[in-house]
């Protein structure tokens, strides 16, 4: 079975790749005496992005509003009818997962300790890499109307980076804000619910203020750490998923304010986070291989190798099962 049918498969019997709550949202709820809502994670877990299942999400304290993704399980594909009747905007705001197989690599001092597990994780990265570059070129290969003719889709990586920073930066805004609207507009439905809620719980009279300070770190951040492109479903020119893991390291401030406009004791902080934020769209090769908005997913944590050897094992496992 080639890599991407494996990957099609695994996605339907995997968890969700979580996205939980940014670490600064949850903060920021917590600061104020907000009641967390069922599902949020607490604010020793909350940086300003939601982490998904092995997708761990981190962010600074308006994370503590945002919910965790990660811990739903992933919805089972939909009919090809019914997927093939929806938009590619409409499929983009309801996506849930981070596709199995996404590798995030860590920074140098999280990798395992032995040489020979070094070499190993380091191997398992290589061949991911090479499995992404060889799909994604296929899909840009098949989108040719023929094989003397310019492909119709385009992967314009560049674009990638600043498209995660500027939604990272408006899901925190929006959040401190409480804009519902953008929220909904920028986030999918699974991500964006637990942040609504949080809103609603929020003291009456209180606001909320998120500064993003500065990006930190900048000569190894920000970084494209993982660009996949898979089809939705197995039928011949199904939608496909475009998803983009970005790491942003960055300090961040939040400060609760009462209905006095004073500055809610304890609530103000200033973080600095490193969060792998993960955005996706739809491409629709039926209509002209369009491309839907930019959807935030939420945060993921860094890949082990223990949680790499445990996804593979969980996918083998249910592949053999059916």
């Amino acid at each position: 079975m080639s890599p991407l049918r494996l990957g099609l498969r695994a996605r339907e019997l995997l968890p969700v790749k979580g996205a939980g709550p940014k670490r600064s949202m949850l903060v920021l709820a917590n600061c104020a005496g907000v009641r967390r809502p069922r599902g949020l994670p607490s604010a020793a877990s909350f940086t300003t992005s939601q982490e998904k299942s092995r997708i761990h999400l981190n962010r600074p304290s308006m994370e503590s509003m945002a919910p965790r993704i990660g811990q739903n399980t992933a919805p089972k594909v939909e009919t090809s009818q019914r997927v093939a009747a929806m938009s590619a905007d409409t499929l983009a705001e309801t996506l849930s997962v981070v596709l199995p197989g996404s590798f995030v690599l860590p920074p140098l001092s999280q990798f395992p300790d032995s040489l020979g597990k070094k070499i190993r994780f380091l191997s398992q990265w290589m061949y991911i890499k090479i499995q992404e570059m060889l799909t994604n070129g296929s899909v840009v290969f098949s989108s040719k109307p023929s094989i003397f003719k310019r492909a119709s889709f385009e992967v314009k990586r560049g674009s990638l980076i600043p498209t995660a920073k500027a939604l990272h930066r408006a899901v925190a805004e929006a959040l401190a804000a409480g804009n519902k609207s953008a929220i909904g507009k920028i986030c999918t439905r699974d991500y964006a619910g637990p942040l609504l809620a949080s809103i609603d719980a929020r003291p009456r009279g209180h606001r909320y203020s998120w500064e993003l300070v500065k990006y930190t770190n900048k000569l190894f951040y920000p970084s494209l750490k993982s660009h996949r492109i898979s089809p939705i479903s197995t039928e011949r020119e199904s939608p496909l998923i475009r998803q983009a893991i970005v790491a942003i390291s960055s300090k961040q401030r939040v400060v609760v304010y009462n209905a006095k406009g004073e500055v809610v004791p304890g609530s103000e902080r200033e973080m600095d986070v490193v969060e792998n934020v993960a955005i996706a769209c739809v491409i629709d090769p039926k209509r002209g291989w369009k491309q839907s908005k930019w959807r935030y997913l939420g945060t993921i944590k860094p890949t082990t190798l223990e949680s790499w050897q445990e996804e593979r094992a969980m996918v083998s496992r249910r592949l053999l099962g059916n």
